[in-house]
C-alpha cells in the first residue's frame, strides 16, 4: 500500500471515530433530554430507562447521574437514589440541586448528621443559598436536641427518647410496635426489613421540629415522630397514635409511591382499630361527601375541622375498598407500586373507580362537594 493510500486509510479512520464520537454525544443528549421531559410529565419508570441508557455510555456524567436519582426518588427507592445522587455531587460538585436532594433524603432515612455534612459541602459552593442555609440551622438545632437523647434498639426498631417519662413510653412502645408490625404485615403481605426509627418528644420538640399543624397526634417522613405529653395517663392513645404511624412506615417500606393520601391515611385508621361504622354514621347524618380526588395529597395545610372531615372520609372510603378487594390488599398495593394510579389498579377487582365512588356517595346519601 502506498504512502498516499496509508494517508487516506488513517484519514478515513479518524474521521470515522470523530463521526462515532459526535453520534454518541448526540446519543447521550438525547436521552438526557427525553429522561428530562418524562420527569416533567411525571414518568419515573420511562426516565429512570433513558438515564440508565445514557449512563452505560457516559457513567462519570454529573447531570446522568442526577436525573437517574430524582427518577429513583419519584419511584420510592430512596437507597438507590441516595447512591445515584452521591455520584452525582461527586461528579459535579457545583450542581447545588443534586446535593438538596440528597441531604433531604439523607434526612429522612435518620442519617442526619450526613444530612448535615452534605449541605455543609454544597454551601461552600454556594454560601448565598439561603433556603439551604435555613435548613441546615434547623438541622443544626434538631442535632443539639437529640445531644441529651438515649436511645433503645432491638432488630428492627430503634427509639429515641429523653427523660425518665420518656423511657416508660419507649418501653412500652417497643412492645407495642413488635405485636403490629407483624399484624400489619400480615394484611399487606409484606414485613420490611429494614429498621425503623421512632422519636419521642415534648410537644414544643414536636412543634418546633416537624412543623406539624396543631391537630396532628404524630408524623411519619422517613422516621416515626410522636408528641408524647401525657401520654402516660393515656396510654391507650399513645399505642393508637403508634402504631398508626408505624402502618405508614409498613406501606412507606411496601409500596412508596402511588398510594393516594386518603387511603394511605385510611389504612393507617384501619390497622390502629378505628370504628369505620361510626364514621359512616356521621358522614351519613352529615350528608357529607368529599370527592376522594380532593384527598389524594396531603392533609397537612387543613384546618382542624376540614382534617377531621379528611380523615372521616379517608377511613369510610378504606373501609369499603377493602370489603370489594377481600384479601387482595397485597394485590392493589404491589399494583400502585409497580406504576399504576388507584383508578386504573382498582379495576382487577371488577369495578371501575368511579362506580366505586358513586356508590360511596349514595351510601352518605350525599351530593358530592368539596370542602373550601
Amino acid at each position: 500500500m502506498s504512502k498516499y493510500a496509508v494517508c487516506v486509510c488513517a484519514a478515513l479512520m479518524l474521521i470515522a471515530a470523530e463521526t462515532t464520537r459526535a453520534q454518541t454525544q448526540m446519543s447521550v443528549a438525547q436521552l438526557a433530554d427525553a429522561g428530562w421531559q418524562a420527569i416533567d410529565r411525571n414518568e419515573p419508570d420511562k426516565a429512570e430507562a433513558f438515564f440508565r441508557q445514557a449512563l452505560t455510555l457516559r457513567p462519570r456524567d454529573g447531570i446522568l447521574n442526577f436525573g437517574a436519582g430524582v427518577a429513583a426518588h419519584m419511584q420510592g427507592r430512596e437507597h438507590d437514589a441516595a447512591l445515584l445522587l452521591q455520584n452525582a455531587v461527586q461528579f459535579e460538585p457545583r450542581l447545588i440541586e443534586a446535593a438538596t436532594l440528597l441531604g433531604e433524603i439523607e434526612y429522612r432515612q435518620g442519617d442526619l448528621d450526613l444530612a448535615i455534612k452534605t449541605y455543609e459541602a454544597a454551601l461552600a459552593r454556594a454560601p448565598r443559598n439561603t433556603a439551604m442555609k435555613r435548613r441546615l440551622e434547623a438541622w443544626r438545632d434538631e442535632a443539639t436536641a437529640y445531644q441529651q437523647f438515649d436511645t433503645l434498639r432491638d432488630d428492627r426498631f430503634s427509639i429515641m427518647f429523653e427523660g425518665p417519662v420518656e423511657r416508660q413510653l419507649a418501653t412500652r412502645a417497643t412492645s407495642v410496635l413488635a405485636a403490629s408490625f407483624w399484624r400489619i404485615g400480615q394484611a399487606i403481605g409484606a414485613y420490611p426489613s429494614d429498621s425503623i426509627n421512632v422519636i419521642l418528644y415534648t410537644d414544643k420538640q414536636f412543634r418546633d421540629i416537624t412543623g406539624a399543624p396543631e391537630w396532628a397526634g404524630g408524623g411519619f417522613d422517613g422516621q416515626i415522630r410522636m408528641p408524647v405529653r401525657g401520654a402516660l395517663q393515656n396510654v391507650q392513645e399513645f399505642d393508637r397514635v403508634l402504631t398508626h404511624e408505624l402502618a405508614h412506615a409498613m406501606l412507606r417500606a411496601v409500596a412508596p409511591r402511588n398510594i393516594p393520601v386518603w387511603l394511605n391515611e385510611g389504612l393507617a385508621m384501619h390497622f390502629e382499630g378505628d370504628d369505620a361504622a361510626g364514621v359512616e354514621r356521621q358522614l351519613s347524618a352529615a350528608r357529607l361527601y368529599v370527592p376522594l380526588g380532593v384527598l389524594k395529597s396531603s392533609f397537612t395545610r387543613l384546618n382542624t375541622a376540614q382534617a377531621n372531615v379528611a380523615y372521616a372520609e379517608s377511613l369510610f372510603a378504606t373501609a369499603a375498598l377493602l370489603d370489594l378487594i377481600g384479601n387482595g390488599l397485597p394485590d392493589l398495593l404491589q399494583d400502585l407500586n409497580g406504576g399504576q394510579q388507584i383508578e386504573q389498579a382498582v379495576e382487577r377487582f371488577g369495578v371501575t373507580f368511579p362506580d366505586f365512588e358513586a356508590s360511596l356517595a349514595r351510601r352518605v346519601g350525599a351530593r358530592r362537594r368539596t370542602q373550601e
